[in-house]
Formats: structure tokens, C-alpha cells, sequence
């Protein structure tokens, strides 16, 4: 009959020490990886109804407007998508998870946008008003993502390294 072998136990508490280190290095940075795609996941939503309601805008001829449900500057309390000429909710997003805040840096309860995709409710002045800046944080992390609205209706994101 053969020798018939398995893992001693010193072999079994050194691996297990090993991989006790491994993952109390890797817990913390899969925490943060998690929580920053959870930022630009929301980001990329609100994104996603900005060029919707653009889209729909230039689609219909007629203007659309998102709106914050709280009808004031924060905007984490949720938004809807409205056509001008009705009360009809084309798309409803509820209230942001827990802990995340997307407020805008001027008194923006509104955005709308006109039949060419332009954001009708901005003034064309080459100035901080042909624009408006939307700032998504996370209570849990210092990076977050600022979302521009240009006149012509086109939104920009960027990740910044510090939330308000």
C-alpha cells in the first residue's frame, strides 16, 4: 500500500497566514474601487437622462426639461424629465442612495432643453453662466465627479480629488 500524504498542520497555518495578509491588503482597496464606481454609476444616470431629454428634445421638436424633484439645488432628492407642452413624466429617477449628494453650484432647479439640443434655460454670455456645474459626492470618499452642462447641451464629467 502506498504513503498516502496530505498537508501537515505547520504547512496549513503558514498558507493561511499568507493569505490573511493578502486579503487584509487587498479588503481596503476593493472598498474604494467599489464606492468610486458607485459614484460614476450615479454620474453616468444622471448623464444618461441629460442626453435623453436632449435627444427627446431634438426628436419631438418641442423643449424638454429635467427637473429636481426637491425643485431647488439638490438634485440627489431625484429628477424628472418633462416635455414643455405637458405634465407627462417621460422618466421618473428616484432619490440618490444614502450618503450622496449631487447638488448644483448655481440656483439650478431646472434644465431644459430647446428643439436644435441647446440648454434653453442657460444665457449664451461667455461667462460661468453658459454653463452649469453639478457636483456627485460620496459621504464615504474624497473623490467625486462635477458634471458640466454646456450651452449647446452637451454634459461633461470630470472626477475631482475633493468634495465640499
Amino acid at each position: 500500500m502506498k504513503n498516502l500524504r496530505g498537508f501537515t498542520l505547520i504547512e496549513l497555518i503558514i498558507t493561511m497566514a499568507i493569505a490573511v495578509v493578502l486579503l487584509s491588503i487587498a479588503v481596503p482597496s476593493f472598498t474604494t474601487m467599489i464606492r468610486n464606481n458607485r459614484v460614476t454609476t450615479l454620474a453616468n444616470e444622471f448623464i444618461t437622462t441629460i442626453n435623453l431629454a436632449r435627444s427627446e428634445a431634438i426628436r419631438r421638436g418641442t423643449t424638454i426639461t429635467v427637473s429636481a424633484t426637491s425643485g431647488n439645488t439638490a438634485w440627489h432628492n431625484g429628477w424628472s424629465m418633462t416635455p414643455a407642452a405637458s405634465s407627462t413624466v417621460l422618466r421618473q429617477t428616484p432619490a440618490l442612495p444614502s450618503g450622496n449628494t449631487l447638488i448644483a453650484s448655481a440656483a439650478t432647479p431646472s434644465i431644459s432643453f430647446d428643439s436644435l439640443g441647446r440648454a434653453s434655460n442657460l444665457s449664451q454670455v461667455a461667462s460661468t453662466q453658459d454653463e452649469r456645474t453639478f457636483t456627485l459626492c460620496n459621504s464615504n470618499t474624497t473623490t467625486g465627479r462635477e458634471i458640466k452642462i454646456l450651452f449647446t447641451g452637451r454634459p461633461t464629467i470630470t472626477t475631482i480629488t475633493t468634495c465640499p
